[in-house]
């Protein structure tokens, strides 16, 4: 089940589209069909506001370019070893030479081969590889690289991918970015509404197409109690917070 909701300041938050999918159906294929229904509803919202799990750099690049939708979360982490440990030569501090297909190592040397490929899952990725006599010599080869005798290898995404995911990483670390991404907090206590007081989690019928319409039926309870609470004065409930994460922001 997949519930949009509205998350403006100052207005009632009432759930915009339902979608209802197999559980073995990726959170990332549901993104672009989503757009595309709050489109044909008119309810296209400037900026989207999802779970880690629904975002991806080729997403995000073709939701601006096609649909005219800002995606606003969590981009994926890198997982390298070099960014796990905190130091060393990850893929942010290569420089890439898109015109000439080329990438530069943070020591100053150039690549030696730039071959387009696929990945695991089928989607185009750039294969690099630096040579092996100047990786040899490098006096920084333990922060590039654990082999003992390869060369330093890289995959990059396609261009606009690539650099979207870099500026996604860059913002993500940035104080600003996750205080207008805390907006989307209240979509959790959206789902924890909906779990107990009206028994979301359990399917009444059989089948795909009514347990969409109880699902539709759900999120139609909700924005009643929603507006009878709106129209009487009665305020939001504010995000609640462990008492040790509250102790660190006294701290802080």
């Amino acid at each position: 089940m997949h519930f949009t909701e509205s998350c403006e300041p100052a207005d009632v938050h009432l759930i915009t589209q339902v979608t209802t999918t197999a559980a073995t159906i990726n959170d990332a294929e549901m993104t672009a069909p989503i757009q595309r229904a709050l489109i044909a509803q008119d309810r296209a919202p400037g900026e989207h506001l999802l779970d880690s799990g629904y975002v991806d750099a080729d997403l995000v690049v073709q939701s601006a370019q096609e649909r005219g939708i800002v995606i606003i979360g969590p981009p994926r982490p890198n997982i390298s070893w070099q960014a796990r440990a905190g130091q060393g030569y990850d893929l942010g501090q290569f420089t890439v030479d898109w015109a000439g297909q080329r990438v530069q190592c943070p020591q100053g040397k150039w690549s030696a081969a730039w071959r387009p490929n696929a990945d695991a899952w089928d989607n185009a990725v750039i294969s690099v590889r630096f040579r092996r006599a100047d990786c040899a010599t490098c006096p920084a080869r333990a922060l590039c690289t654990k082999s003992v005798q390869a060369a330093r290898a890289l995959t990059l995404r396609p261009q606009a991918d690539h650099e979207m995911l870099q500026e996604m990483r860059r913002q993500a670390g940035t104080r600003e970015w996750q205080e207008h991404y805390g907006r989307r907090a209240g979509i959790e206590g959206t789902l924890s509404q909906a779990i107990r007081a009206l028994g979301l989690r359990q399917s009444r019928y059989r089948g795909l197409a009514k347990t969409h319409l109880q699902h539709i039926l759900i999120a139609v309870a909700l924005n009643v109690v929603r507006l009878m609470a709106w129209w009487k004065g009665v305020a939001r409930a504010a995000t609640r917070i462990s008492h040790f994460a509250a102790l660190q922001s006294a701290a802080t």
